[in-house]
């Protein structure tokens, strides 16, 4: 293969001379540039000191793809590479992250040279952006390095570490503006090859200006230690102090020199640099950059709620200057239903439960990332399986045999494997344990090639016993009509068997969760819904004094405010209710219903993942339906609720915190409304604080003679979360503010509704 020097087009070995820009081509490659007869190589788009980077499209799908090519000299110096690559290529491509790029394939090009296929993706790298702008301020380098964390934790959480973590390996994706959004990291799991990423990275850097390795390598990596999670850390906090200070904290004119400030200097403190930062952000900054790792901080989740809350940012999954950042391990529930009822549970190696009569067990919380699940009954044969949760909500059945008899899998498609996509009916590579791969709620057992086509395709794979005889199909049209017809048939034929009992879920109405797979999100879901009657308390008007002078800069100074009467809601709106809405209105489903509705047990908790033209629309149904005019309160007419009025109270219940009031305080999820009634105001309107952060209709600005400005179209959160602090400065109080996107969705925001 030939490339052009100017414009690094890849040409066949006869074209001596670009056609486009007349220039000589130079030799690089031996053979056609086609790797595997498949991948088609455009044009060069980077080179490190371990390999290539190509841009390249796919023969037959017509994708693009970035494509990394090890350098043949450095394979024929050392014949385990290809192995160790093809090792660390698997390992990359087992995380799923939207802030990581994703590994599609992997191959060996003339038995010599392996290489990485990734997404293509556009943009600019951290350190062109670093390049134009040299400094960023705090808050602006904490959303990228949220974002980040958000990759890196993916990894961690899977046992993986990245190892060369630098501005060249996170880009940053054209026409993104979130940086949750934008944020991409490259090279996963490739730094283990380092005899001569090293080096030529360093030599990159003299010769280019660009920063190599060196500078971002933890003091264990000089040692040649065994790495971790911190190892990572430390690089991601040596990426932030450039990002605040405009320069790396540790350089030299050799790679010795540059090892002995990593093993022996303190970092410069920023005001050396010229910088004023907060003397807690410096110190969240420095925690990360400990030389003895055990003093280090420990991991993601710890650097960004230290940093956030060195900077007054009031939980991770919500920021008070105008920017959501998610939590960097997104966790959901795992729902088992196991046939025979009554069984044990095992997640991990560990009891997580018995099932229940109606053979149900759910987990809560449960963190991204694989994990092994085991299920026994006295009599029968254990059953196993991987499942692997991406922050969404997963189900699996799990149907025992009798002992001596094959143990068989039947997993719960999730919302979106019935509808839009393509079905293959596989047959499995063992004879028993062979389960179902599909989007978002995967179901895989270990290390089969139907599943793992499954994982890499999007497709839904159905494994059938071995001695069924079924070829593989593809099915479209009627068949998969049928196939969808034989699937309700065997349901009901469960359903009859009593493995699908029924429950009345006390919701305030016949509301009855089943577990037969419902439409996708974008269709309605199908189901009986009863309507609810508004529960609202008046609140009479009057004058009373908001914020206060001793608050976050966002709550000062002290005013007086008038406001009017008006009725508010006694609890958020719940799961329930708003599964109503979305019957009637055929409107989204919110990402945390299960099968188009609401996890049975959960129908009482305020429902969340709604944005604010989700709850305008909420409030318009209701409108509708009741005949009166619902809307979302003014941040002055929460407050005046929260602080019953001219009372002034820092609390709902008073002004002194109360352990019962509220369901706050790091706790693991949200819980029923109505769950802290001791912290109900003096009208009788409960969950005020805690629980849920609450909507409301209020744009954000600075109070009247605020010596601080608010820049960007924000509204206003109130009341705090489940997850956030009643202590210390960003505690939770009636005058607390939050300031976020419209467009903000969280599993820890709901509302509620006045008129």
């Amino acid at each position: 293969m030939r490339e052009c020097q100017h414009c690094k087009t890849c040409y066949a070995d006869d074209v001596e001379t670009c056609p486009t820009d007349g220039m000589p081509t130079m030799h690089t490659i031996s053979g056609e540039p086609v790797l595997e007869g498949k991948y088609h190589l455009e044009s060069r788009i980077g080179q490190g000191g371990m390999g290539v980077v190509y841009k390249a499209r796919h023969a037959y799908l017509k994708t693009l793809h970035a494509i990394k090519v090890i350098l043949p000299d450095l394979v024929g110096n050392d014949p385990e590479l290809v192995k160790r690559f093809r090792q660390e290529a698997l390992a990359a491509a087992a995380i799923r992250h939207q802030n990581v790029v994703q590994v599609t394939d992997y191959g060996v090009a003339q038995g010599t040279m392996p290489f990485l296929v990734m997404e293509f993706v556009e943009g600019e790298s951290l350190h062109d952006l670093l390049a134009r702008e040299e400094k960023l301020s705090p808050e602006r380098a904490f959303e990228l390095v949220a974002a980040i964390c958000g990759g890196i934790g993916a990894a961690h959480s899977q046992g993986i570490v990245h190892r060369d973590l630098k501005p060249l390996n996170i880009m940053l994706l054209k026409g993104k503006s979130k940086p949750s959004e934008a944020v991409k990291i490259l090279d996963f799991g490739l730094a283990k090859i380092k005899s001569g990423e090293l080096l030529g990275s360093f030599i990159q850097a003299q010769t280019t200006g660009l920063m190599g390795s060196p500078y971002y390598m933890a003091p264990e990596q000089w040692s040649d230690d065994d790495l971790d999670a911190r190892s990572d850390i430390y690089s991601i906090g040596v990426m932030l102090y450039q990002m605040i200070a405009g320069d790396v904290p540790f350089k030299g004119s050799s790679i010795p020199a540059i090892m002995k400030k990593h093993l022996t200097d303190t970092p410069p403190a920023f005001s050396e640099r010229g910088i004023q930062v907060p003397p807690a952000v410096e110190k969240a900054v420095f925690h990360t950059l400990q030389k003895d790792r055990s003093k280090r901080t420990a991991t993601v989740d710890e650097l960004i709620d230290e940093l956030a809350s060195a900077l007054g940012i009031s939980s991770p999954g919500i920021t008070s200057v105008g920017h959501q950042t998610g939590h960097t391990l997104p966790v959901a529930p795992l729902r088992v239903l196991t046939n025979p009822p009554k069984s044990k549970v095992y997640l991990n190696e560990q009891e997580a439960g018995v099932s229940h009569q109606d053979g149900w067990l759910l987990l809560e919380g449960i963190q991204s990332g694989n994990h092994h699940i085991k299920v026994s009954h006295e009599g029968f044969k254990d059953w196993e399986s991987d499942v692997f949760c991406d922050g969404k909500p997963v189900e699996v059945v799990a149907r025992l045999d009798k002992a001596g008899g094959p143990a068989t899998a039947i997993p719960r498609p999730d919302e979106e494997t019935i509808f839009g996509q393509e079905t293959v009916i596989d047959r499995p590579p063992q004879e028993a344990g062979n389960t179902t791969n599909v989007p978002q709620a995967t179901v895989h057992q270990k290390v089969t090639t139907a599943d793992q086509r499954g994982s890499s395709t999007g497709r839904t794979v159905i494994s059938t016993p071995a001695s069924s005889g079924l070829k593989p199909v593809l099915i479209g049209g009627g068949v998969l009509a049928v196939v969808l017809l034989l699937v309700g048939v065997g349901a009901i034929g469960l359903y009859l068997a009593g493995v699908f009992d029924r429950q009345a879920v006390n919701t305030g109405g016949d509301l009855t969760p089943t577990p037969t797979v419902q439409p996708t999100r974008e269709s309605t879901p199908t189901g009986e819904s009863t309507a609810f009657k508004a529960d609202m308390v008046t609140i009479p008007g009057g004058e009373f004094t908001m914020g206060r002078n001793d608050g976050q800069p966002r709550e000062r100074p002290e005013h007086k405010v008038t406001v009017e009467s008006f009725e508010m809601d006694r609890h958020e709106v719940t799961n329930a209710e708003y599964f109503q809405f979305v019957v009637e209105r055929s409107y989204k489903v919110p990402e945390h219903f299960v099968n188009g509705r609401p996890l049975p047990g959960k129908e009482n908790d305020p429902v969340t993942f709604v944005t604010l033209e989700d709850a305008r629309a909420f409030a318009k149904w209701r409108s509708e339906r009741d005949g009166t005019e619902y809307r979302l309160p003014t941040e002055a007419e929460w407050e005046y609720a929260a602080r019953n009025g001219a009372d002034g109270n820092l609390y709902p219940w008073g002004d002194n915190y109360r352990d019962d009031a509220a369901v706050i305080g790091k706790q693991s999820d949200v819980k029923a409304v109505g769950s802290a009634k001791s912290g109900a105001n003096k009208w009788g309107v409960e969950d005020l604080i805690g629980n849920v952060w609450e909507l409301t209709s209020s744009l954000g600005a600075a109070y009247p003679g605020s010596e601080i400005a608010i820049e960007g179209k924000v509204i206003v959160l109130r009341g705090g979360g489940y997850f956030d602090s009643f202590t210390g400065e960003n505690a939770i109080t009636s005058t607390f503010r939050a300031l976020v996107p419209p467009e903000t969705k969280d599993k820890s925001v709901g509302f509620r509704l006045v008129k």
